[in-house]
């Protein structure tokens, strides 16, 4: 409850902390900083002090794991377009002792009677894009920002905002274009028919979170799955071997699937569909650099 871990020697006790760089930091009872923790004294019991040290060694390790998967749901939350009650907000993400140090790292709008947009700072204040702190309604709902749901001239000025800061983003909320569908449309083609190399397709498709279809022998797709909307975003392929990906292969469409069935992309949430599409167009070849 108090976001600190607790590792206790019997007769002296040491602190972890959670830091902005997302490592533990330890320190003594009086609050003395300590690179590691010391051997045991003769008085200290070896087991209690071994059991101490491996406690900080788990909660290492579990401290990366729950990190990585919090930001993933944070990914797609953003791509769901869920929103949260601010009260709800602040309890379990803004204070929490782990969440807040990935909250204060990406841009949130608040919805009532207009759109807010805004950063939380480690200290606790709700910045907005001028500088100028934010004060919210209690009945405002609070989600994720999107470059598709801003203007360019505000996607543009949280940029600066946050290079001014040295704000190092979470993830990237800003790049993603939203493609133009039709209704009843459900498929992306224009990254279609370009000849590529497999093992290059592969590898640029895991960098964005992709994995190959399942098989042992040749696939055809390559996935991505956001569990909590019931959706798989497919990158499909003509073929490729497994075993011998040197060989080249033909890009195919993008899909959004639920239950192994295509879906109308005008169904999609606009953020999501926006976002697989920018993996679509890196994957295939066919993104524009970057923007700084």
């Amino acid at each position: 409850d108090d976001g600190l871990l607790h590792l206790s020697y019997g007769e002296r006790e040491f602190l972890g902390r959670l830091t902005p760089g997302l490592t533990v930091s330890l320190s003594d009872a009086d609050g003395r900083p300590r690179k590691t923790l010391p051997p045991p004294r003769k008085s200290e019991d070896p087991e209690v002090v071994a059991e101490a040290r491996a406690r900080l060694a788990s909660a290492r390790k579990e401290l990366r794991a729950v990190l990585g998967t919090q930001t993933r749901r944070l990914y797609e939350a953003m791509c769901a377009g869920r929103t949260w009650p601010l009260a709800r907000w602040r309890e379990l993400l803004a204070t929490h002792p782990l969440l807040r140090h990935l909250v204060v790292r990406l841009v949130w709008t608040a919805s009532g009677e207009g759109l807010v947009t805004f950063r939380p700072t480690e200290d606790g204040v709700l910045l907005g894009v001028d500088d100028a702190g934010v004060e919210l309604a209690d009945d405002v709902s609070v989600r994720l920002a999107h470059g598709t749901l801003l203007g360019p001239g505000q996607v543009e000025a949280w940029r600066a905002h946050l290079a001014d800061y040295q704000v190092d983003p979470l993830f990237d909320q800003f790049s993603a274009p939203a493609p133009d569908v039709d209704a009843g449309q459900r498929a992306v083609r224009d990254g279609a028919g370009r000849l590529v190399v497999a093992r290059d397709l592969r590898r640029a498709a895991q960098a964005r979170g992709y994995e190959r279809a399942s098989t042992r022998y040749r696939y055809r797709e390559l996935t991505k799955d956001f569990p909590d909307l019931g959706l798989r975003s497919v990158i499909d392929l003509d073929g490729a071997d497994a075993w011998d990906e040197g060989q080249t292969t033909t890009t195919g469409t993008l899909t959004l699937r639920r239950a192994g069935r295509p879906v109308p992309l005008d169904q999609v949430p606009p953020v999501l569909l926006a976002e697989c599409y920018a993996d679509y167009r890196a994957v295939v070849g066919t993104a524009p650099s970057p923007l700084p």
